[in-house]
Parts: structure tokens; sequence; C-alpha cells
């Protein structure tokens, strides 16, 4: 597995293949305005989808037969997910349940310390995140016109939020059914 990061200093993509999986996922998880870039062996790294979000280059290397790609920055479907709210529940939470209200706990902590406008509204970190979502996907099209991969996995853009990892099981299973789909027409 590739996963790539991004050392920010030089402004150059690093391909991670080896070592800490744990270290790998926290480097790519690394968004301005979100989370801080994390050091890895003296190199301060930040998620290598900044500059290639989707890495199809890495692939060149392996003597692979098919090249599949995941497109997160697809075109917006116009019907966003509804989030459906955390429900909190007492002291019996299972270990998942202790990890979603955690990660519940932390999202709401970092709302409350971002900066917002006049109307108390998010839209400073909004307006950051949908101008993200428009690099990446213009970087996403040329990646992938200069290199088509033999399968191309189209998520759309707004199909689930940055900050919105309580969806994370709904957003796999969304993968499962893209996938499936994609490869079934072939």
């Amino acid at each position: 597995m590739w996963v790539s990061g991004l050392f920010i200093e030089r402004e150059k993509e690093v391909w991670l293949k080896r070592g800490s999986l744990f270290d790998a996922i926290r480097a790519s998880i690394s968004l301005p305005l979100f989370f801080k870039p994390f050091e890895m062996n003296g190199i301060k790294l930040l998620d290598g989808g900044i500059l290639n979000p989707v890495p199809i280059a890495p692939t060149f290397e392996d003597n692979t037969d098919l090249t599949i790609a995941v497109n997160l920055g697809a075109p917006p479907s116009g019907n966003p997910q509804p989030k459906p709210k955390i429900e909190l529940k007492d002291g019996n939470d299972s270990r998942s349940d202790s990890v979603s209200a955690k990660i519940s706990n932390f999202i709401e902590d970092l709302k409350n310390r971002t900066p917002t406008n006049s109307t108390g509204s998010w839209k400073m970190l909004s307006i950051a995140d949908q101008t993200f979502d428009a690099m990446q996907g213009a970087i996403a099209r040329q990646k992938l016109a200069a290199y088509p991969p033999d399968h191309k996995i189209m998520i759309a853009r707004d199909a689930c939020g940055t900050l919105e990892f309580d969806r994370a099981d709904e957003m796999i299973t969304l993968g499962y059914e893209s996938a499936s789909r994609c490869l079934d027409k072939s």
C-alpha cells in the first residue's frame, strides 16, 4: 500500500510504502486549518492529496496488471447525503461508540475554536473547505487525464464533509457500492 504525504517545506510529494501504518495515516490526514503537520524522521508532512489527490504515479514502479483510481473529489452530486446526528449513550457504550463520542467531542471543540463571522456561522472554515475541494478537483482531473487508470471509482465531493468522521461506516458502504458498480461495468 502506498500513502502519499507532502513535504511542505520543499513542496514535494513523499511516498510512504514502509513503516508504521498509523504514522502514514496520521501524515495523510494532516489537512491545513484542521490538523497540524505530522513530523516523521525530521520531516513535517501534510496530506499528499494537497498536491496529488489521485496518486497514480506510484503504481508505475509496481508490477501490476490493473490500476484502480479512487477520486474523492468527483463533481458534486447536488444531493449531499443527510447528516445523521450522533446520539451519545450512557456509560455502557461499546468501544466503537466511545470512539464515536470522542470524535464527536473533538469536532464540536474544533467548531467552538474556529473563527466565525458576526452571525455566528461557520462560514470561514466552510469557504476554506470548498476552496480546498475546488483545487483538489482541478488537480484530480488533470492527473486522471494525464495518467488514465484502468478503472476510475468516482465519489462525489459532496458525499461527506471533511470533518464528518462520525459517518465513516456510511462512507465505507458508499465506497464498496461505487467500486462494485465500477468493476461490474468491465
